[in-house]
């Protein structure tokens, strides 16, 4: 399984690729003052159960970390998983 990452102007995410399919994503938008918000996680219903939407998260925050920039969540996934867990509270706007 490979992490992606795509940023263009019209587009932000990282994704998930496993012999040539794509998997899964997470999407982001750059908002105002250095902030990004997560607004999209999805995996495919094959590959659901495998804590890939984690590593999606993840990903979207060692990203974040990198940028020093700081996360929103309106994906409601995303916020349920960066709220869990103390060690992304840095990185949460």
């Amino acid at each position: 399984m490979e992490l992606k990452h795509e940023e263009t102007t019209t587009r932000n995410r990282f994704y998930l690729v496993d012999k040539d399919m794509e998997v899964g994503e997470i999407t982001y938008a750059y908002m105002k003052d250095h902030i990004i918000d997560i607004n999209h996680t999805e995996i495919h219903e094959k590959y659901r159960g495998q804590d890939l939407g984690e590593k999606l998260v993840e990903a979207t925050v060692n990203f974040a970390r990198k940028k020093e920039v700081k996360i929103t969540a309106s994906c409601p996934y995303a916020k349920k998983v960066l709220d869990k867990a103390d060690k992304y509270n840095d990185v949460i706007a």
